[in-house]
């Protein structure tokens, strides 16, 4: 989208902000910076805007979000509500930019996953990496990452590979919980407390089958109906 540059100036009251007016885009605030590198300052010369502008968006996500990814993975679905929420009408981000929001957010995207900063792939592995020693089952940790806004093909995916085992895991949860009560105290609990531990491992992700086998090698164990 080819436009005349209407005027370029110091912006009223900021000497480090200027103020170029495009003859269809309209006024479009920048800095001194960006106005030097992609020659704004010259009066009725023909520019690119979406062009210009769009490369202007994408450098000014990649320095606002770099800080937020760098040293600690973050899902693409969590860098892009990050971008969002800082690159909106209230902040100045309307008109033209509205337009060129999506596509800057992709291109920063692919410029991340190729610098090792982003890719669901890859925080899927690093988050099962981190959280396999985690008494939880591995539904549970799937669950966690499409809340996380992970699509649930890559999270199931990144369970498969990561090959935890359920079994241990719900017998170490139940072993914290049952941490200085003997084994052989099993017949010291009551139906309730055996209920009480049911629904303990029901809650962290283990399905009812793994839980039954694995309650049932401290007692006899059968849940109440309801």
């Amino acid at each position: 989208m080819t436009e005349t540059i209407v005027s370029s100036g110091p912006a009223d009251g900021d000497a480090g902000e200027y103020k170029v007016v495009f003859s269809s885009s309209g006024e479009v605030r920048l800095s001194f910076d960006e106005v030097c590198v992609f020659g704004l300052y010259e009066e009725e010369k023909e520019i690119d805007v979406s062009c210009v502008c769009g490369k202007i968006l994408e450098n000014r996500i990649k320095k606002y979000v770099l800080p937020y990814c760098v040293y600690c993975r973050r899902t693409e679905a969590q860098i892009i509500r990050k971008v969002k929420g800082y690159f909106c009408g209230k902040n100045g981000y309307s008109g033209i930019w509205d337009e060129l929001l999506d596509p800057a957010i992709e291109n920063v995207l692919a410029y991340l996953r190729e610098e090792g900063f982003a890719g669901d792939d890859a925080y899927c592995a690093a988050f099962f990496k981190t959280n396999s020693e985690k008494d939880v089952s591995s539904a549970r940790l799937v669950m966690e990452l499409k809340n996380r806004g992970v699509d649930g093909e890559t999270a199931e995916r990144a369970a498969k590979e990561a090959a935890r085992d359920d079994e241990e895991a719900c017998r170490k949860a139940l072993e914290k919980k049952l941490r200085g009560r003997s084994v052989g105290a099993k017949n010291e609990f009551d139906a309730k407390e055996k209920a009480s531990l049911y629904r303990f491992l029901s809650s962290r992700g283990f399905e009812t089958g793994l839980v039954l086998r694995v309650l049932n090698d401290y007692f006899r164990f059968e849940p109440d109906a309801e």
